[in-house]
Formats: C-alpha cells, structure tokens, sequence
C-alpha cells in the first residue's frame, strides 16, 4: 500500500492505492485547486502507474493554466 497526505482547504487528508503496474485514468468530480488531482497523480507513480490522462467533471477555472507535468485536465463543464 502506498500513502500520500496532502491539504485540504478545511484539513488534511491522505489518499492512498495498491502498488501495481499499468497505465492509469485520473477522474476528479471538481477542480478547485488542483490538490488533490496532483496528489492522486503523484501517488499514482509513486505506486508504479503511468498516469495517461486527468479528467475533471467540473472545472471551477481557479487556478487557470492548471497542469500536472505535461498533462493539462480535461473537463466537462467550466464555471
């Protein structure tokens, strides 16, 4: 099991998977700050996935220009 914590706007949280292999599809129901996408992708690699895409539901468009690495989130709706 691999672990990353990371902050909340009101806390702390941790997000955690199993180590395996493979390639890896990000979905987030919104994009605020962009937390926890990256966190998720970072854990992601840190338990031996390639992360191919990030999509978001909704993109609240508060960090505009938003990317983790090469990869810049797609969206449903943008607000």
């Amino acid at each position: 099991m691999v672990a990353l914590p990371y902050k909340l706007e009101y806390g702390d949280g941790v997000l955690e998977m199993q180590r395996g292999h493979g390639r890896a599809l990000l979905v987030d129901d919104v994009l605020a700050t962009g937390g926890t996408l990256a966190t998720a992708a970072d854990l992601c690699i840190d338990a031996g996935y390639a992360v191919a895409q990030l999509l978001v539901l909704i993109d609240l468009r508060l960090v505009p220009g938003f990317r983790w690495g090469e990869l810049v989130p797609r969206s449903v709706v943008q607000y």
